[in-house]
């Protein structure tokens, strides 16, 4: 009898260790699917960022384009209307006063393009910015005893 315990506790052990098996390899199984679900979706995401960036830089580079265009067909119309200043303008005096007001405004574009402009702030500067103890307020002068 003993023989047949033994036996039976072997294939008990056996079918045991099978079930634990099976049961292990569904679990990790079951996340690797996961997984590969989170890493096409993680792929796709980075392809769609990718695209964006793609979109993003062709804009820039057409909007540059069009305001170079711009910027000549601007610099084309004002040599034609100096032109046509030039030949159907009888007064010399009011030639004078035309090309005085272009040079004027062609001055203040230049001296406009050469100021140094910046961003606003969304800081304050180190030395005295609106988070130091002393900003707005106003000191008292305490008089000293005599």
């Amino acid at each position: 009898m003993e023989a047949n315990i033994d036996w039976t506790l072997i294939i008990l052990t056996f079918i045991v260790g099978c079930g634990v098996g099976a049961l292990i390899y569904h679990l990790l199984n079951t996340n690797t699917g996961e997984n590969s679900d989170l890493k096409q979706r993680m792929n796709q995401k980075e392809m769609e960022f990718v695209r964006l960036n793609e979109n993003v830089s062709e804009h820039f580079a057409r909007t540059d384009e069009l305001l170079a265009g711009m910027e000549k067909n601007y610099q084309n119309l004002v040599s034609h209307l100096q032109s046509g200043a030039e030949s159907f303008c009888d007064d010399a005096s009011l030639y004078k006063r035309i090309s005085k007001k272009s040079r004027q405004n062609d001055k203040q574009q230049n001296d406009y393009m050469k100021e140094d402009h910046h961003a606003p702030m969304d800081y304050a500067p180190k030395t005295s910015g609106t988070l130091s103890e002393d900003f707005g307020l106003e000191r008292e002068e305490i008089p000293e005893p005599p």
